[in-house]
């Protein structure tokens, strides 16, 4: 992801996120000047139709974000985005961990197919209420 996918990349947080999106700012700082950030968009025939963040500390990788345009959603490119972050971060992390909204069933769905498994609830993490499922996915197994 560069400076210049910003505004497709936006356009996607928005349709995907509605009241939890980051802020372009935000997405500047994390492409600018978070050493451990590591963001990537999904193109198809020249068109940004999704992306993925991480942050990659030492040998712990978090994700930060995944999305897909609704129009390509259900067609297995989300599934591409999650290996490309294992393949990305096999050499230096074992684990990913991640949050996702305790009513995200297609999220849930989504890394529970690509290995994640429940480690326990972050209370009241999105705000007003919602909370989140912690997953993860060890590399080594």
């Amino acid at each position: 992801m560069e400076i210049e996918d910003l505004s497709a990349v936006y356009e996607i947080e928005v349709e995907a996120f509605k009241n939890t999106t980051w802020t372009m700012e935000a997405y500047t700082r994390e492409l600018v000047m978070n050493k451990f950030a590591h963001y990537f968009v999904m193109e198809l025939d020249g068109e940004i139709i999704g992306y993925t963040g991480i942050w990659l500390v030492v040998d712990q990788c978090q994700i930060t974000t995944v999305a897909m345009s609704r129009k390509m959603r259900g067609k297995g490119y989300s599934h591409i985005l999650i290996q490309h972050i294992k393949d990305f971060v096999k050499p230096q992390a074992d684990v990913i961990s991640l949050e996702v909204r305790v009513d995200n069933t297609a999220a849930m769905r989504l890394y529970e197919h690509n290995g994640f498994k429940y480690g326990g609830v972050r209370k009241n993490y999105y705000g007003e209420g919602l909370d989140a499922h912690v997953m993860w996915v060890n590399l080594n197994d």
